[in-house]
């Protein structure tokens, strides 16, 4: 991939205001260069791309199919740096907000209670991002919501959410498989693993049902995964309910066991340390404390 030191960033300038006014002409005007200047970008990028993004219409100058695609591609780009550039200047740029988090905390936990935050602090601009789970020493964002022990350089940590994981299923797969009215229940159902089966294993043997052998079934790479094969009907999961709040209340999942699973990890709120929270920053971690809710109560 190229990196994006070796962009043609002046060509790519020169095609975005040619293919927005559509005349070599005009976007030499606009950019206050020859139209040979912009013929000559123009060419350049082409080069740079390797594929035609112009075509001849009898004696006037068009974008080509592919030219039309690059730009609906590069164009919404332009106006953001258009529109951060005009505020900057007029120094109304709004405070931005760095959020990381895993993507099951994200979209299951994070995500929904973004809404009334936003609605409450309508001045702040919030970006929201995966967090680097495997390399948490490369996240700089000024909020990331992480899982592990809590103890990570550069950032304050606190306590957020339990890490305690419990055996969900959906509703379905209860009707089916269920009703794992007793422990031996779940060595004959479907398992589903999150990244390993070390949980599955550390599940049993605390319950005195050791494996003797390779625990079988779906391993999926991360929690998205295997929310995606739980809700699927694939089998059961050791996960944590606080991510599964939407689907526990309507119904798709269930927890069907009060036993859970703890490796002494669980999900902190974290700030960066090494610079001073801003008043947005502040105004978003007290927030997020004010945010937890009860944990839906398990099903037997």
């Amino acid at each position: 991939m190229q990196s994006f030191e070796r962009l043609p960033l002046v060509a790519l300038r020169s095609f975005e205001s040619f293919a927005r006014l559509g005349d070599i002409a005009a976007a030499a005007s606009e950019l206050g260069i020859t139209p040979s200047a912009v013929s000559h970008q123009l060419h350049a990028l082409e080069t740079a791309l390797g594929m035609a993004v112009t075509e001849r219409r009898g004696r006037r100058l068009g974008l080509s199919d592919e030219g039309r695609r690059y730009f609906e591609a590069v164009r919404p780009a332009f106006i953001l740096l258009t529109s951060a550039t005009a505020q900057i200047r007029q120094n109304t740029l709004p405070p931005r907000i760095t959020i990381s988090a895993l993507p099951l905390l994200a979209t299951g936990w994070l995500v929904p209670r973004l809404e009334r935050f936003l609605a409450a602090h309508s001045d702040v601009a919030i970006q929201v991002q995966y967090a680097r789970y495997r390399n948490y020493s490369s996240d700089a964002a000024d909020v990331s919501l992480r899982f592990g022990t809590g103890d990570w350089p550069g950032y304050a940590s606190e306590k957020l959410l339990s890490g305690t994981a419990y055996p969900v299923a959906s509703r379905t797969f209860v009707a089916r498989h269920g009703p794992f009215a007793t422990l031996t229940d779940f060595l004959a159902a479907p398992l589903i693993h999150d990244g390993t089966s070390e949980q599955w294993t550390r599940w049993l043997s605390d319950a005195g049902l050791a494996p003797s052998a390779a625990l079988k079934g779906m391993v999926c790479e991360d929690g998205m995964l295997t929310r995606s094969a739980m809700l699927a009907g694939i089998g059961v999961a050791l996960t944590r309910p606080d991510l599964l709040e939407a689907e526990l209340q309507d119904g798709r999942l269930l927890v069907v066991s009060e036993r859970g699973v703890d490796d002494g990890q669980d999900y902190y709120l974290c700030v960066r340390s090494d610079q001073n929270p801003s008043p947005a920053v502040r105004q978003l971690a007290a927030w997020l404390r004010r945010s937890l809710t009860p944990v839906p109560s398990p099903h037997g």
